[in-house]
């Protein structure tokens, strides 16, 4: 036959709990367990009679004196308290609390169960550290950063943003992101939003055209990624944008003057040639002036005279076109020079050396 719990029992049962139980009045404590006891760094009995208030932190002091208020009129429990309690050493313990009314030896009085948050509030407190200086770095960022909705409108935009864009936050968030980008690239843009919603691609990097608010176009390269829910919808994108217009103009630059080096390149080995090809030109054509009477001069060596005079003045052009030039790109200095000029000198028509 069993036999129903004694108040002893219930007692036993409560001192020995693996959570931290007190019962209290406004004024001071009329039972404290021992792990209660323990968390408050005292011996059990030596905390009775002591009030609650004693061990409350300052901050957390308003709002535990108006809970047990609020107890005292309504007579019924609250939801759960957030406190932060001293022990006898000085150490702090983030706590939760939840009191009801109860009637203990007689008397009017709360029962309270204290449960220790510490890890809680540690890792709430690392939350909040962490979403500061995430807001740190992207108010400081000297690139543009950005939240954009899955409607595609921003939601939020930093400075750098701002500035390279040419209009305040307020202005960009009153946009979609297509009205900024330029006509050509939207359609690739919206393409990449498609598959981070589908979640084939986590994240992409793509070169594209903003236009800014005063019609310039500027080249950036930008990084987005999805911020999903815990049922996989996107919440939204968050973008890194930087501004490579100079990068890719100092690049074409370099292109361009590579090109015209290859050109002048090309052009002094064709002149070179040239002026092998017309010294022996000339060499011929003045032996067979020299050997024949004037009279005599084959109509051909004219023609190789007058000839040669044209590739002359072709050489003198060629020469022109690559006088020696310095570009400086990035503080490097690239010269371009011809290492020789040899003159030709063409004997006039009808010419010759008299025979000795």
């Amino acid at each position: 036959m069993s036999t129903r719990p004694t108040t002893a029992d219930y007692r036993t049962m409560i001192e020995s709990a693996p959570e931290a139980i007190i019962v209290y009045t406004p004024e001071k404590f009329l039972f404290v367990n021992r792990f209660a006891a323990e968390r408050l760094g005292a011996d059990p009995k030596s905390l009775i009679g002591h009030p609650i208030m004693e061990f409350v932190h300052p901050d957390s002091a308003p709002v535990v004196v108006d809970r047990i208020r609020q107890l005292a009129r309504t007579g019924e429990g609250g939801p759960p308290l957030d406190v932060r309690f001293v022990s006898r050493n000085g150490d702090v313990m983030p706590a939760e609390i939840v009191s009801v009314p109860v009637v203990y030896d007689g008397q009017k009085a709360l029962l309270g169960l204290i449960r220790d948050i510490s890890k809680r509030a540690a890792a709430e407190q690392a939350l909040r550290e962490s979403e500061e200086k995430f807001a740190n770095a992207f108010r400081q960022s000297p690139h543009g950063m950005a939240f954009v909705g899955p409607d595609g409108r921003w939601l939020k935009a930093n400075r750098a943003l701002c500035e390279m864009l040419g209009y305040t936050e307020e202005e960009l968030l009153e946009r979609h992101f297509a009205d900024v980008t330029h006509p050509d690239d939207v359609a690739t843009d919206l393409e990449q939003l498609r598959r981070l919603v589908a979640r084939e691609i986590s994240s992409y990097n793509r070169i594209k055209r903003y236009r800014r608010k005063d019609g310039t176009v500027i080249w950036v390269s930008v990084a987005v990624s999805a911020v999903h829910n815990a049922e996989g919808a996107p919440i939204y994108f968050i973008g890194q944008v930087e501004d490579i217009t100079l990068r890719l103009a100092m690049e074409e630059e370099r292109a361009v003057a590579q090109r015209r080096a290859g050109i002048s390149e090309t052009t002094v080995a064709v002149a070179h040639e040239l002026n092998n090809v017309l010294t022996a030109l000339v060499m011929n054509a003045e032996l067979l002036a020299h050997d024949v009477p004037a009279d005599e001069i084959p109509e051909i060596a004219s023609e190789i005279l007058a000839a040669s005079n044209r590739i002359a003045a072709t050489v003198q052009r060629l020469r022109k076109m690559v006088e020696p030039k310095t570009v400086d790109y990035l503080g490097e200095r690239k010269m371009l020079d011809l290492s020789a000029k040899p003159a030709l000198k063409v004997r006039k028509k009808g010419a010759r050396k008299k025979r000795k």
